[in-house]
């Protein structure tokens, strides 16, 4: 079911109503929904910012979910360069600081009562020349989501990772949110890697877990489909604590993709218990073109299309719905491009 989405007019609106309707469908036992998206920089340009146009066409589709999304969780790279010098030389008088924009772009949806969890990415770091990141965007990010009531994220985190590291508990699901990007005490980057400080909290926090169903969130994927390296810290010792404690599912972002890879032991030989990795990576972003992904498409599920993906945890399985998102001559179409789900 192919679903075009124009400029806002009754196109739109039957268009944002039609893939609303295809996601309506849940089990008697439904208990809530949620929505996974991540990376809306405009990585086209690469000027800075966001690619604000997509970004609120996708907003529009999570409002008119029926049932609406209890939670969105977006996976870092809300924008690309936070900041940009509008002057030459730089005027501190004239830079444009980009998160604002973002979460003016997000407001409504927390304004109809979706609460907005967010955990930063490498591009979120970035000052206004790109890379190296910069530990004041850091800082400066930290301080954009402690904004009651919208922007506020849970402060249960590890000392140093204040807003950045956290975790929740819902219904009969857990979730926890790491920060893959932090900085090394001789001010370095992980570049998707995480520290003993994190890695011990998490591990409390994976073993205290009750709930039902369990997932994490962080920006760089595990197993990178576009054959990128993560720390052996992510891929075999948090990916390790996540087996011990049978969580069911890994959500990320980073490659502009989506991607969707059952990791067994066929895909790295220390691996002991299947573990789905979503990569959900372009909401907003350019979409990485396909050939860049190294693994078997088929296999990874790869897509490059915008997308998000919507997830309904019941009591007794969480089904799960990826949306692609097609642009073509100022007009988006979305489809649903995949299907999964976890049963317990």
């Amino acid at each position: 079911m192919k679903i075009s989405l124009g400029k806002p007019n009754r196109g739109i609106v039957a268009a944002i109503f039609a893939i609303a309707v295809l996601l309506s469908v849940c089990s008697h036992s439904y208990a809530f929904r949620f929505v996974v998206m991540a990376d809306s920089p405009d990585n086209e340009t690469n000027k800075g910012g966001l690619n604000l146009a997509c970004l609120e066409y996708l907003r529009g589709q999570i409002l008119e979910l029926n049932p609406r999304p209890e939670m969105v969780f977006f996976l870092g790279d809300l924008v690309t360069k936070a900041y940009q010098d509008l002057a030459d030389p730089p005027d501190p008088a004239r830079r444009h600081y980009y998160i604002p924009d973002w979460k003016a772009a997000m407001l409504p949806l927390a304004q109809a009562g979706i609460k907005i969890y967010v955990c930063v990415g490498n591009r979120d770091l970035y000052p206004s020349k790109g890379w190296p990141p910069s530990k004041e965007m850091e800082q400066k990010f930290q301080e954009d989501f402690s904004d009651p009531p919208h922007f506020n994220m849970p402060d249960n985190g590890p000392p140093n990772y204040k807003k950045l590291a956290y975790s929740l508990g819902h219904e009969n699901a857990f979730f926890v949110v790491l920060d893959t990007f932090g900085f090394k005490p001789d001010g370095a980057n992980w570049d998707n890697g995480l520290d003993a400080e994190q890695l011990a909290w998490f591990s409390g926090q994976a073993r205290g877990a009750s709930q039902k169903f369990k997932f994490a969130f962080s920006h760089g994927p595990a197993f990178s489909p576009e054959g990128w390296t993560a720390d052996d810290s992510v891929k075999k010792t948090m990916w390790g604590m996540m087996e011990g404690a049978k969580f069911d599912a890994y959500f990320c972002g980073h490659e502009h993709i989506y991607s969707r890879w059952e990791i067994t032991r066929a895909v790295a030989p220390w691996i002991t218990r299947r573990i789905t990795q979503v990569l959900t990576g372009a909401a907003g972003a350019l979409p990485d073109q396909i050939f860049k992904v190294k693994q078997d498409r088929r296999k990874v599920r790869a897509f490059s299309l915008y997308n998000y993906v919507v997830g309904d945890v019941n009591e007794n399985d969480a089904q799960f719905q990826a949306v692609g998102v097609d642009w073509n001559a100022g007009n988006y179409s979305a489809r649903i491009i995949d299907r999964f789900a976890v049963q317990k």
